[in-house]
């Protein structure tokens, strides 16, 4: 069976108008793809579908939240993530063509696997840098050994900089 079966849109027989569709995505989910970046996650994402004649319009809401460590403390940390995109798909003649935010299909086509936008539009709304405003939980998960060292490190540096030097030379 096809791991990606549940996560197919029937299209053919489906009324003009607008459906609504939940997905739920784990580790289990983002193993299924080479070399996943994402770790340990718990997302869901509302998917909107507005079906018109011609084409299909897909808003696509995330929130959720991934296990990593922070970058800042090594401490391990549930990052939140939340991003919405848009994707717009037309029946043409060209299957799996694509053009900037639209994907032609054949009129034809029974249904619409959304996994691949779903995984592809959750790496791209991973951070650069795995830290948050942790300060603003009730408990925060922050290693304070680690920032305490950090704090000495960058009051040692400040004392040290090279720009002291530099102020002497007026």
């Amino acid at each position: 069976m096809d791991a990606f079966v549940p996560y197919s849109i029937p299209i053919q027989g489906l009324k003009v108008g607008v459906h609504e569709y939940q997905f739920e995505l784990d580790q289990k989910f983002f193993s299924l793809f080479d070399g996943s970046p994402v770790p340990d996650s718990a997302i869901r994402y509302d998917v909107q579908m507005d079906k018109l004649p011609d084409m299909l319009l897909f808003d696509f809401q995330m929130s959720g939240s991934i296990h990593t460590e922070c970058d800042r403390c090594t401490a391990m940390i549930d990052l939140p993530l939340s991003t919405q995109r848009q994707l717009i798909v037309k029946f043409g003649e060209a299957e799996g063509e694509t053009e900037d935010e639209v994907v032609f299909i054949h009129r034809e086509s029974s249904d619409f696997n959304v996994a691949r936008y779903l995984y592809e539009f959750t790496v791209l709304a991973l951070p650069l840098t795995n830290i948050y405003d942790c300060q603003s939980n009730a408990n925060p998960p922050c290693n304070q050994e680690i920032l305490s060292i950090l704090q000495k490190s960058a009051g040692a540096q400040e004392s040290n900089s090279i720009w002291d030097s530099l102020k002497n030379l007026k």
